[in-house]
């Protein structure tokens, strides 16, 4: 039967992501915590989703219902912890475990309707649906505890979540439906194929929102009014302090470090920037990583790979791709046309006296 292995596998593919995120080091430690305690709980209940449906194991019922009010708030925190303090995070990790715990035991409480258990798990999953679609809509800033470079992705990441609970919702009230029916082979075999899209559908978006770690520039930069004054002295506050402080070489740069060293809080140094340079704080600090690079390669004969380094990018195809959008060019063929030499061609040795 279908359930069998798309089930497990389904688990063993959760566990996996769990572990991955737990060794992400780019995140904080609580949240990487967070993440692999979600992962984890999913990874459960697909796996006593499987032993349900595909070997007829019904002793863990109770556990495989009330995971759902858990896994809810799990995937809420693991995200809200990248946006807020870590002891803004223990406290709101209490509180949500505690709203999880009412909702289990509210499914204790001998309710006469059929559909009271399922109408439980659609509130949870309707309240924390809505609370990661407001964190959303705030935008990549929002992850002030994540190096600003990962912020596109997370977004990204982010909506992915809020859809999979969307369509989790929908798919669990059709589900409960067929079960109301009495059409629990067809129920199963509906549980069965959902996973295995969602399998196929969550790797593909994965590798795609990991794939590059910034969305596109952004249009024209927008010219701060008179009204801006106050905000583009923040704007090139926030530049010096990248320049002269040096703070734009390190690639696990976050936003709340950079508004500490300017003096405001994380979200009027975000707005500053997006208002006054049209671009978010990620590649705000890259455009000074990106000027920093030029000049490296127009005055200097250092490889380019420790130039790369040198101005804060991790990886080379980053670096590459970012430069070439502001230059039209890469590295390489902008040093060419300044007529620098190649740092990594020895000039010919000459022997006689």
């Amino acid at each position: 039967m279908i359930s069998i292995p798309v089930s497990f596998l389904l688990a063993v593919f959760f566990l996996a992501l769990g572990v991955m995120v737990f060794f992400w080091r780019a995140l904080p430690r609580l949240s990487r915590q967070l993440f692999l305690l979600m992962f984890s709980l999913m990874a459960l209940e697909a796996a006593l989703v499987g032993a349900r449906f595909a070997l007829g194991y019904f002793d863990l019922l109770v556990v495989q219902r009330m995971l759902p009010v858990w896994i809810a708030p799990a995937v809420y925190l693991s995200f809200l912890s990248l946006t807020v303090p870590v002891d803004e995070t223990r406290r709101r990790l209490v509180h949500n475990a505690f709203i999880a715990l009412g909702f289990s035991l509210a499914m204790f409480i001998p309710i006469p309707f059929s559909g009271y258990i399922d109408s439980l798990i659609a509130g949870a999953f309707a309240v924390y649906t809505a609370a990661l679609f407001r964190l959303w809509r705030r935008g990549p800033d929002q992850f002030s505890q994540a190096p600003t470079r990962l912020g596109e992705v997370l977004l990204k990441l982010l909506g992915f979540a809020v859809a999979m609970i969307l369509a989790t919702l929908t798919i669990d009230i059709f589900v409960a439906f067929l079960f109301a029916q009495e059409m629990d082979a067809t129920a199963a075999v509906t549980i069965s194929i959902v996973s295995l899209l969602f399998l196929i559908v969550v790797t593909g978006l994965l590798v795609e929102a990991l794939r590059t770690q910034s969305g596109r520039q952004r249009g024209k930069e927008k010219v701060c009014n008179e009204e801006s004054a106050i905000r583009a002295d923040l704007v090139e506050k926030a530049q010096r302090v990248l320049t002269e402080k040096g703070l734009y070489k390190d690639p696990g740069l976050t936003l709340t470090r950079l508004a500490r060293r300017v003096g405001v809080p994380d979200r009027d140094l975000s707005q500053a920037i997006n208002q006054c340079s049209g671009v978010n704080v990620s590649q705000f600090v890259n455009q000074v990583r990106l000027r920093e690079a030029a000049q490296l390669l127009a005055n200097s004969k250092e490889p380019i790979a420790s130039i790369q380094e040198k101005v804060g990018f991790l990886t080379r195809s980053n670096f590459y791709r970012e430069f070439q959008k502001v230059y039209g060019e890469a590295p390489a063929s902008f040093r060419k046309k300044l007529k620098v030499p190649d740092p990594n061609l020895r000039p010919p040795e000459h022997s006689g006296k």
